[in-house]
């Protein structure tokens, strides 16, 4: 069960973030709109499950992405790994993730259009699997990521992908996001996610999330979440959630 939910967390949920009412952390949920050309977006977060008494999850990690060209975001993470399974905690290191984000459809803001972009992404160990954080293989995640704006407060956020592990089994991830913007510093929301196995004999997984997004001036942010399971009585058990803070350009 740790293994699932770490593979979940570290492995998908590091997705670029946007400012305003935008998707991406601290959601699962993705945005399909990459930073304008030449400016950048850097977070420093912690993020984890609390499982049977056992926090494991990644602290710290650095994201970084940066929109290289039109249109085009290049993204680039490196987490460190933790678990509390003993009495003096673990460290190590866990999995580097490259990805670019590509918009190949812009909004008709007049329209039913959504904007539309594709996000692979490829996750590199860092250290053994043995270590307990990092994956057994060099994974590729292939998503599509749609938004649409509803009015000027209210934006909807929703896709998916597919996870290609060779150490483990193949699995799909997708999920919703609807967020408000409460004020010109806050924006909040709630997402629904699902992911089917990613192990043999695992079961698959739902789950939601509850976030806000609080902008202390145009380049510096506060990003939360958290979040639990459903549908069994163990996933019941499961809390999640991310913490970051984000520098904007």
């Amino acid at each position: 069960m740790l293994h699932r939910f770490r593979m979940l967390i570290l492995s998908v949920a590091f997705m670029a973030i946007a400012m305003d009412a935008n998707a991406g952390p601290p959601y699962l949920t993705d945005d399909p709109e990459p930073p304008p050309l030449g400016h950048y977006e850097a977070v420093f977060f912690t993020m984890g499950l609390m499982a049977d008494g056992i926090a494991t999850g990644a602290l710290p990690a650095m994201e970084f992405n940066y929109g290289g060209f039109p249109d085009t975001q290049l993204h680039v993470l490196l987490p460190l790994g933790f678990s509390t399974s003993d009495a003096s905690g673990t460290f190590g290191a866990a999995d580097a993730e490259l990805g670019i984000k590509y918009r190949f459809i812009e909004e008709d803001e007049h329209g039913w259009r959504p904007q539309v972009a594709t996000y692979p992404q490829i996750g590199i160990p860092l250290g053994p699997a043995r270590n307990g954080f990092a994956s057994r293989s060099v994974d590729l995640f292939l998503p599509l990521w749609a938004q649409k704006d509803l009015d000027a407060n209210w934006t909807i956020d929703a896709g998916g992908g597919y996870w290609i592990t060779p150490g483990d089994r193949n699995y799909w991830l997708t999920g919703a996001l609807l967020q408000r913007k409460l004020s010109d510093s806050l924006a909040a929301g709630v997402e629904v996610f699902h992911q089917t196995p990613n192990a043999a004999g695992g079961q698959a997984l739902t789950g939601f999330n509850l976030g806000a997004i609080y902008d202390f001036d145009d380049n510096h942010h506060l990003l939360v979440s958290a979040g639990r399971g459903l549908g069994t009585a163990s996933a019941a058990d499961q809390f999640t959630w991310y913490l970051g803070f984000e520098f904007t350009d």
